[in-house]
């Protein structure tokens, strides 16, 4: 046996750097006994010999190249280019698609010319002699086998060549070398860049094995790829090769089995076929091996198979790349835990690096041990962290309070837990607290309850007594004391890592000094406006409106600062247009009429350059580091605004604050009227702290980054990791044993990290996961003839507008008029709202941050639309009713959505886990078979 051709069964045919990943999982599996056709593999030792030629390396080189451009070029053909006035630049638009359509050319060309170097050149040495030689009698099947195929972040399925059939060694060796030169085919050249496989580096092996004609042939998914749920394997299935199916002429059987109970849960015949094409002991033997697959692999698998009188055999196993992962760590009692997005209650439903993610998760734990926890609450996938929702749900007691406090930050989160209870109850119910536990939940109450106690008692005198007016400048002071002294604290330690420890220690205790002064008035606030609802019945429009325009709220006093900016830069008419023409800081800070504009934005930064977009991330810069999110806005209010809106904006909203306050005095009861004056003050100055806890926490976090970046620095100097940014992709154990000993970072492979972590930056996340893996859904809402999209209505009013989508503020500018749609909005978001007409957004409830900024503008706002940024289009005009909650498309409808399971379907068809709610307390055995003769 050659380097160049390895029979199967050699040991070292599971290395996948000699013979791919295709031809390594099968050997794998061959070796566990698993049914896979014998065959053997030419190495990619023969094509690094096949491709070792200078004109091949050469054009290999220039493809390589065009790679790198690509990308860029085709992602700015997609975007929308506006000239200086914010008009839509068609130009431009069209010289990006024509760049992109180059670059795409350039690409076709180069990897032809490969393919045809490739299949010039003889096949090295020793390869016609080791596949004489291995060759079975009899057709085999020829496939590529490559390294960057069936890796667990891309599958490269269907991108390289294979052969069926093949008969004689003249014929098999013409096809291998196909396979090779398959590496260069337009389909595999074009799923690479987005994939990030330098095709300088992928080598393709190729696999030879008996063919195997199947009676009945198809698919097979260890995990439902649609949902998610790891306890159910969906088979597809149909006769002979499949070839139908595979074109489309027909449809394969669907089969989904629940591996739970031993069942079949579903099976759709497929086609205008009569009989099943699998029969009930098929399906229960298939699944067992799949099952057997995944745990080999110890990841869900694609499996292709084939039947040929009865036997099974194995074609290939793949991992399935688009599923989310399951939360770790797994539950360890044997039942089904439902877990709840962080981000997505946080309103920043994107991926954190493994520093930051650790972090938070330390926080949740801290918290779950004060309640007298002994499981973990937190759990991480895909780099988000989850909390653990089941201890809450499964007693009754706790979930109506649970449910009904989430629902206004996540209302359609709340549907669907709702939804999932109704049919699925027993499996969330809570096991009874062992007497040890119930004990240490009592002594952690006994710590709870006075400081709640304490809270509560403040609520009385902010309703009665507090002058309303001075509440949030008084906290604000306060809250300003207790973070210089935890700077303080955090400063005076010698080392980088101790100021770090101290910085989290600071994080722990922080909840002492933030919850108490806050929440009396905030509870008072949501007291008054209850009771103003009741006491003047019909005027809930007057006692929203009292929300409008609050001067003393952080975010509307940064946004208006803002705005101050831009007039600022009008005072010089060149270093408004270079602001509208999108300059950046360094090209402001080259000109000599910037001085004063600089001199007003370094105060700006001074008071709130501690914020960010997405700022619960500490990985994330911060305005006084990245103030590209400032000028993007600037430019837009210079484009789209005359001097002095916001401060006429501010006022028009305080004098409806004003009207609204006099309306409801006017139209309560004389007897009641004092009572509504006191409230009217209690209920605008309490909301006007609702954004104040967040303010100091970001102060923190800024303080948290700072450290956490000077030790990145320490020990990037020192070698130990690459660059100072990979101190974010450290475990916070790793950051604070590293900082002791460099020595114990070495062995990292930082680079795999940072792929994991785009990776996971690229996913998006659900707000709710399984411990299964199923992802529960809502169905999407919408309404009439698909030109509605339905969310929760957070800010009332109507407008008509054109829709800018915005998934990077930084990016993008907003003008006058606009909608803007939005994965979702945090306080880093905030300056747009003062351009915008109307907000979308994909997450969120009336209670989250960007829902009660809009109604302080008097913006309508719909949240928790569902795929909001990928339905509309910008440029598009909708009309957004804020009470409603509704999107209306105006220029077009929405493509039909594909039928879907729901978590509550009707009586007798399978839920969204697969199973037979009619069937299933009083059923043990399987659907009928009208074709099964073997079980």
């Amino acid at each position: 046996m050659t380097d160049l051709v390895r029979a199967l069964d050699d040991g070292s045919a599971v290395d996948p750097a000699a013979v791919g990943g295709k031809a390594a999982a099968l050997a794998r599996l061959r070796a566990r006994g698993v049914p896979v056709p014998d065959g053997f593999v030419v190495t990619t030792a023969a094509y690094r010999r096949l491709v070792d030629d200078p004109e091949i390396r050469d054009l290999i080189a220039a493809l390589a190249d065009t790679a790198e451009r690509a990308p860029d070029a085709e992602r700015e053909g997609q975007g929308v280019e506006r000239d200086a006035n914010g008009e839509h630049d068609a130009d431009a638009d069209a010289a990006d698609a024509a760049d992109a359509d180059d670059a795409a050319a350039d690409r076709r060309r180069i990897a032809a010319a490969i393919r045809t170097a490739i299949r010039e050149r003889p096949l090295p040495d020793g390869v016609a002699e080791g596949v004489a030689e291995h060759l079975p009698d009899g057709p085999v099947a020829v496939r590529s086998s490559a390294t960057s195929e069936d890796r667990p972040a891309a599958s490269f399925a269907g991108q390289y060549d294979t052969f069926l059939d093949v008969r004689g060694t003249e014929a098999v060796l013409d096809r291998i070398a196909a396979c090779m030169a398959s590496a260069f085919t337009d389909r595999a050249v074009a799923y690479r860049p987005g994939d990030g496989a330098d095709p300088d580096r992928v080598e393709v092996a190729v696999l030879v094995q008996t063919f195997v004609e199947p009676d009945v042939s198809g698919i097979a998914f260890s995990a439902d790829p649609v949902s998610g749920d790891r306890s159910v394997t969906v088979i597809e299935a149909g006769p002979g090769r499949g070839t139908e199916q595979v074109s489309g002429r027909t449809t394969a059987d669907t089969v989904r089995f629940d591996r739970e109970r031993d069942r079949i849960a579903e099976y759709r015949v497929g086609g205008d076929r009569r009989g099943r094409s699998l029969s009930t002991g098929d399906v229960r033997s298939l699944a067992a091996v799949v099952g057997r697959i995944a745990e080999e692999f110890g990841a869900p698998q694609d499996v292709e198979w084939a039947l040929v009188d009865g036997e099974l055999s194995v074609l290939q196993s793949r991992p399935i790349t688009a599923l989310f992962p399951v939360p770790e760590p797994t539950p360890t009692d044997g039942r089904t835990h439902l877990y709840y997005s962080f981000g997505h209650r946080q309103g920043m439903p994107e991926a954190m690096p493994p520093l930051v993610l650790d972090s938070w998760e330390r926080l949740v734990e801290w918290l779950s041990r004060g309640l007298g926890l002994d499981d973990p609450l937190a759990a991480t996938a895909g780099g988000h962290l989850f909390v653990d929702m089941t201890p809450f749900l499964g007693r009754p007691l706790l979930r109506g309070r649970v449910l009904s406090s989430l629902e206004v930050i996540d209302e359609r989160s709340v549907a669907t837990m709702r939804r999932l209870l109704g049919t699925r109850a027993a499996e969330f119910r809570a096991a009874r607290l062992p007497f040890a536990a119930a004990g240490r939940v009592a002594r952690a109450a006994g710590r709870w309850l006075p400081a709640v106690a304490r809270v509560a008692a403040t609520v009385p005198r902010a309703l009665l007594v507090d002058t309303p007016e001075e509440t949030a400048a008084a906290l604000e002071r306060e809250y300003d004391r207790e973070l210089s002294a935890s700077v303080r604290r955090i400063r005076r330690r010698e080392t980088v890592g101790r100021r770090l420890d101290a910085g989290f220690e600071e994080i722990m205790a922080s909840p002492r000094w933030l919850i108490g002064p806050f929440y009396g008035p905030f509870l008072a606030a949501v007291v008054a406006g209850a009771a103003l609802r009741r006491l003047v019945p019909g005027h809930d429009d007057e006692v929203a409106d009292l929300a409008l325009g609050i001067e003393d709220d952080v975010v509307f006093r940064m946004t208006t600062a803002l705005g101050d900016l831009a007039d600022s830069a009008r005072e010089e008419p060149g270093l408004a247009a270079a602001l509208r023409e999108g300059a950046t800081l360094a090209e402001i800070r080259s000109r000599d009429d910037a001085d004063a504009f600089l001199d007003a934005l370094d105060g700006f930064l001074d008071e709130y350059g501690h914020r960010a977009v997405g700022e619960i991330d500490w990985s994330r810069p911060r305005y006084r580091e990245d103030p590209s999110p400032l000028l993007a806005t600037i430019g837009g209010t210079l484009r789209s605004r005359t001097e002095g809106d916001h401060r006429r904006l501010a006022e028009a909203l305080s004098s409806r604050a004003t009207a609204a306050r006099e309306t409801l005095i006017d139209e309560a009861n004389p007897l009641v009227r004092p009572a509504v004056r006191r409230l009217t003050r209690v209920y605008r100055g309490g909301l006007a702290t609702r954004e104040h806890p967040k303010f100091a926490v970001a102060r923190l976090l800024d303080e948290l980054r700072t450290e956490a970046l000077a030790a990145g620095a320490d020990l990037a100097d020192s070698g130990a990791i690459p660059g100072e940014s990979a101190v974010w992709l450290l475990t916070l154990e790793e950051l604070r044993t590293g900082l002791v000993d460099r020595r114990s970072l070495a062995g990292i492979d930082f680079a795999a990290r940072r792929r994991a972590f785009e990776r996971a930056r690229s996913r998006r996340a659900p707000a709710l996961v399984t411990s299964d893996g199923e992802i529960p859904r809502a169905p999407r809402s919408t309404t009439g003839e698909g030109d509605r999209l339905v969310g929760t209505g957070a800010a009332p009013g109507v407008v008509e507008g054109r829709v800018r989508v915005v998934t990077d503020p930084g990016e993008t500018g907003l003008e006058a008029g606009e909608v803007l749609v939005a994965p979702y909005t945090d306080p880093g978001w905030t300056p747009l709202f003062a351009t915008a007409a109307a907000v979308v957004t994909e997450v969120g409830g009336r209670l989250t941050h960007g829902s009660l900024v809009a109604r302080e503008y008097g913006i309508p706002s719909v949240v928790a639309v569902e795929d909001a940024t990928s339905l509309l289009r910008t440029g598009e005009r909708v009309r957004v009713d804020g009470a409603a909650g509704t999107v209306d498309l105006l220029d077009r409808a929405l493509a039909p959505e594909p039928a879907e399971r729901t978590d509550e379907p009707p009586a007798g068809a399978p839920d969204a886990g697969g199973r037979s709610r009619a069937a299933f307390d009083d059923a043990d055995a399987d659907p009928p078979d009208p074709g099964d003769h073997t079980d």
